[in-house]
């Protein structure tokens, strides 16, 4: 058998051929490969010459200065940029913005510095970065190494809302250029970015965004800043790590992490260190020795994370600020999820809770949800009640938590060990619902419930009788009600997989009710389930 693979997004273009058993990479060996992947000899035998751009930009205020105009094919190799290291907001301050081709609308957007992996509006001297993609070197020498394509155009602006303080503002752009058409694993994705943020982030409840991409690409990477507000309720990495959801449109699938510092690939905690993929620049302590800042990052090269439909990535969260900046390639076009609001507003202090900047392009169906009950031996999965087959919409109860991740329960707020459960409204967003945001006790450590059960309510209003295929993406023991009855029961523990069953939907008014278990399983307490509907002609 021989598989080929492109690898867009190492540091040069590789054909990888399985074959045998054996590893290769087109013409060359592992070794040859090795040695040369920063050499882009591939590129160069398809025809590219190497090109540069220098400038000294004048930045013009509160204006778009356009500071590079490409035509033709090519591929963006490397970004450098720098400015006076005291002039402190510069980066964040001035919003970086790329457009390919003959797109109208930006594909990278964030303000300087973040694209760069700086937050907080720091200006390069507070530290360095020696990854793969972002190096940062001493006295704020900003460099970028992702692959940038283009097959007609490529434009680089600055929006300055803060002019730089008479050191000078310098630029350079490294491309091939290719006078035949880019090679043809280049021609359909295109590099974007976005940043977002949020402050404060929601404690116990909704999880960090940090992307949402709608198309076809591959998540590349995301740089983090964080600090904490004080006093803390937990530690600020028993948020809980990262839940990606993947092509909930189709074949979905879900990664699912324990702790926000295993994302980064610490334990118990983190400390500064650099890598090629993944790192912690930045952990700053305040004069009584507590965290205060944090810069991460985090490179998905040797683990590629492809979607086909989309993808949406979160992170745990505590209340504490969080700044991002997501990388990924992508086919064009695409539906931007966060608008970047004026530099005044988006300062590390800016207030900005969930919703103030959000664009929310995946949201979907209109749930309510009503968790967690606990599973027992009187009341099992099996157990009905009256709600479940009626609800009044006013059904309140009160959770307990029994036991905590480790031994005794230790409320992080006075009488968190106790939750008020009623219905709360939740949209879904590219068909995945998780419970786990509005079922989560503040309790210390990362107490995602088990031994537990949620119910997901919904209306779906058909213009005629018919026929359809009820699709439910789950880990776990779930049901599915439609109207009256059952139409759906199943039980399995080896990862969240989607189920199809044929169902019908009468004219008018329909309710779902979805009940899912959440017991320790091969997701480490991921409670979430996806939910589409498609005719019976559409297998």
């Amino acid at each position: 058998m021989r598989i080929c693979l492109y690898l867009l997004f190492p540091a040069s273009l590789s054909t990888i051929v399985i074959e045998a058993g054996e590893l290769s990479y087109g013409q060359f060996s592992s070794q040859e490969v090795s040695s040369l992947n920063h050499a882009d000899w591939d590129l160069s035998r398809e025809g590219g010459q190497a090109k540069r751009v220098s400038a000294i930009p004048r930045l013009r205020q509160n204006e778009w200065t356009t500071i590079l105009d490409i035509e033709g094919a090519g591929i963006i190799t490397h970004l450098w940029f720098t400015f006076p290291s005291n002039d402190e907001n510069f980066g964040r301050r001035n919003l970086l913005r790329i457009f390919w081709d003959d797109r109208t609308e930006a594909s990278v957007v964030a303000p300087l510095s973040d694209f760069f992996g700086l937050p907080f509006g720091f200006t390069g001297r507070e530290y360095r970065i020696d990854s793969e993609f972002l190096v940062l070197t001493p006295n704020n020498g900003m460099n970028s190494y992702f692959r940038m394509p283009f097959s007609k155009r490529a434009r680089i602006q600055i929006f300055s809302e803060q002019q730089e303080s008479g050191g000078g503002f310098y630029f350079q752009a490294d491309y091939l250029s290719f006078a035949s058409g880019l090679p043809e694993a280049y021609r359909s994705l295109r590099f974007h970015a976005q940043f977002r943020f949020e402050n404060p982030t929601a404690a116990y409840g909704r999880h960090y965004l940090f992307m949402d991409a709608t198309g076809s690409g591959v998540l590349l990477g995301v740089t983090f800043g964080v600090k904490l507000n004080y006093p803390i309720l937990d530690a600020w990495f028993h948020g809980g790590g990262d839940t990606i959801f993947i092509d909930g449109e189709e074949n979905p699938s879900v990664l699912h992490g324990i702790g926000a510092e295993d994302f980064f690939g610490c334990s118990w905690g983190v400390r500064e260190f650099n890598s090629r993929y993944l790192g912690v620049p930045l952990r700053e302590l305040d004069e009584t020795g507590r965290v205060r800042r944090l810069s991460l990052y985090r490179f998905f090269v040797r683990d590629p994370i492809p979607f086909h439909k989309s993808a949406r990535g979160l992170i745990g969260a505590i209340g504490h600020d969080m700044s991002s900046v997501a990388y990924w390639y992508q086919v064009e076009p695409v539906e931007a999820f966060f608008q970047v609001p004026e530099a005044d507003k988006r300062m590390p202090e800016s207030e900005a809770p969930y919703g103030t900047y959000d664009l929310e392009p995946g949201k979907g169906l209109e749930w309510r949800l009503l968790a967690p009950f606990e599973v027992t031996e009187e009341e099992p999965f099996e157990f009905v009640r009256d709600f479940e087959e009626r609800e009044e919409g006013d059904e309140t109860f009160i959770f307990r938590v029994s036991k905590g991740n480790v031994g005794q329960v230790k409320p992080t707020i006075r009488g968190g060990e106790r939750m008020k459960v009623t219905w709360k409204d939740r949209p879904a967003y590219h068909n995945f619902i998780d419970f786990n945001e509005v079922a989560r006790p503040a309790v210390e450590l990362i107490s995602l419930q088990t031994g537990v059960l949620g119910y997901a309510l919904s209306y779906l209003t058909s213009d005629v009788d018919r026929d359809v295929w009820f699709y439910l993406g789950f880990d776990d023991e779930l049901e599915l009600r439609v109207n009256e009855g059952v139409a759906f029961h199943d039980v399995h523990h080896n990862g969240f997989e989607e189920k199809r069953v044929k169902g019908h939907l009468r004219k008018g008014k329909n309710r779902i009710l979805v009940k899912l278990s959440n017991y320790d399983n091969a997701n480490w307490r991921l409670w979430s389930f996806s939910f589409r509907v498609a005719p019976d002609r559409q297998p």
